[in-house]
């Protein structure tokens, strides 16, 4: 008997059918997509996801941007910005911008390694379906480009009274909205169901 699919944007159910290498299956409704046919899903989740993890560790722990103004050179990391706003008393908004920038993609990315790690050898890891989900949820709050958009229009605007360099922080930053976009891609909850429904 084939499988049912629901569409999550409109709950209409479709027979499940076998897809080429790279296609999509749509909503006849809506448009929505239900699910795609991702080729080597999980050994790319993996491997972009460890490459991710790298780039937000060296993201973090070398500087980002130094502003030179006066003959003074002040050296900022990605945390700078979060601590001075929560000196300055705006606790709330600091706490969503780390959550935003640092906490949401390194669990995302985390959540990718556990789900993809496992079952590349073989293996299903313990609370499986409920790491996948985090991982599917934590996508819109793993908002990195709209950090980097906030930071682009500061720099502008400083960029009349200051020299600003950016640092291997923020090349690493980069890179790393670039890979994370790509491991979100390579990600097919599909697969990951799949090799559940097949270990039980």
């Amino acid at each position: 008997m084939a499988s049912a699919v629901a569409c999550e944007f409109c709950d209409l159910l479709h027979e499940e059918r076998p897809l080429a290498s790279r296609e999509k299956a749509l909503c006849v409704r809506c448009g929505g997509i239900l699910y795609r046919c991702q080729p080597d899903s999980l050994r790319r989740t993996f491997a972009l996801n460890l490459a991710a993890l790298a780039l937000l560790l060296v993201a973090n722990v070398y500087p980002f941007l130094s502003f030179s103004l006066e003959g003074q050179t002040q050296v900022n990391r990605i945390v700078t910005g979060v601590i001075l706003l929560w000196n300055l008393g705006y606790v709330p908004l600091a706490l969503l911008i780390l959550f935003a920038s640092v906490i949401a993609p390194a669990a995302m990315i985390l959540s990718g390694l556990y789900v993809s790690g496992p079952l590349l050898r073989g293996r299903v890891p313990r609370h499986l379906a409920r790491v996948t989900r985090l991982h599917v949820k934590l996508a819109p709050w793993a908002m990195l480009e709209i950090y980097l958009l906030a930071v682009f229009a500061t720099l502008v605007k400083l960029a009349s009274m200051a020299t600003i360099t950016p640092g291997m922080g923020a090349w690493a930053f980069g890179a790393l909205i670039l890979v994370s976009a790509a491991a979100k891609a390579a990600f097919d909850p599909q697969v990951v169901w799949k090799r559940l429904e097949a270990s039980r």
